[in-house]
């Protein structure tokens, strides 16, 4: 059934590539902003309302260990500085679904590539952090609202990595959808795209297992 919006228009949305004989279907968001002033306001205000008396630069760890809810206001941070990744998992999700009813391919697997350029406060930790809450979110009728991506590929060219001989090494990450039957695919073909993509920047590949 073709979806058509208020004028008429074929309102679907489709992904960014098709590997491997469309049986890849991968759509990319790229992280620019760094929402570096969303602790302050967050930590500001939970001040603000609760009479926290702070003076001088202060953590948002030490600010809310002397609160009952201390874990649920780090969790509520955490997810707050992330909004973005949840933002783009949910149009990834829709794009992959109609990509897959555009072309016919029902059984592609979706991957979500993510690629932080400029979001210095959102580590691979904190994307990870908020995939799985993004993740578990369900529906009304419980089944999972985000299943039509089975991973996320974490890119962050924002953040390297500590090793000596290496001038800059960016981690990346591969995450899976705690719904999806296919993460052995997933996996490799994320495996084969950073492969490749070391290979085409000439620079050496180190894996988590200290493999060259």
């Amino acid at each position: 059934m073709l979806k058509k919006d208020s004028k008429g228009r074929d309102s679907r949305m489709q992904a960014d590539y098709l590997f491997q004989g469309r049986q890849i279907i991968v759509e990319q968001k790229t992280l620019v902003s760094n929402p570096i002033d969303k602790p302050q306001r967050f930590a500001d205000k939970i001040t603000r309302d609760r009479g926290i008396g702070v003076y001088g630069s202060v953590s948002t760890l030490r600010i809310f260990s002397g609160q009952p809810d201390a874990g649920f206001l780090q969790r509520k941070l955490m997810l707050s500085i992330a909004k973005t990744v949840d933002d783009d998992v949910a149009k990834a999700d829709k794009q992959t679904r109609d990509t897959r009813l555009i072309f016919g391919i029902p059984g592609a697997v979706g991957i979500l590539v993510l690629l932080n350029e400029g979001a210095e406060i959102l580590t691979p930790d904190v994307i990870g952090y908020a995939l799985c809450n993004t993740f578990k979110k369900r529906n009304e009728g419980g089944a999972p609202r985000y299943k039509h991506n089975d991973g996320v590929i974490g890119i962050s060219e924002a953040h390297t990595l500590p090793v000596p001989w290496a001038l800059r090494t960016y981690p990346i990450n591969t995450f899976t959808n705690p719904h999806t039957n296919r993460a052995e695919i997933v996996f490799a073909f994320s495996d084969m795209l950073i492969t490749k993509w070391a290979a085409f920047n000439n620079a050496p590949l180190i894996t988590k297992e200290g493999r060259d």
